[in-house]
């Protein structure tokens, strides 16, 4: 995982589903910029978090940018996102929702 090398940012609680998020794509996009911040308390009783737990892992806001990006449509890039963390997104008791917010790398 190269995030020493990048600009990394972690909001909330990281535990190991966050890890997992952060690692897959840190390793396929070649990341200038990776924020992933963990929204599940704010989903308290909602789908995916119904008790409210502090640790819960349901909920993500994910920042991207990268070269990986450049030249493909908002839709190709959340395809490439959503393919990636397929496993888990269906995961039972896995994501239940990620915000991505995903852009290619600033012109040389």
């Amino acid at each position: 995982m190269r995030l020493a090398v990048m600009a990394a940012r972690e909001k909330g609680y990281m535990g190991p589903m966050a890890r997992r998020i952060l690692e897959k794509v840190s390793n396929a996009f070649d990341c200038e910029v990776v924020s992933l911040e963990n929204q599940s308390h704010h989903h308290a009783g909602h789908v995916g978090n119904p008790d409210g737990a502090d640790d819960a892992e349901t909920h993500f806001k994910l920042k991207v940018v990268s070269d990986a990006f450049e030249g493909k449509k908002l839709l190709e890039r959340h395809r490439m996102v959503n393919e990636l963390l397929k496993e888990e997104l269906r995961e039972t008791g896995g994501v239940h929702a990620l915000s991505l917010d995903l852009k290619p790398s600033k012109a040389k």
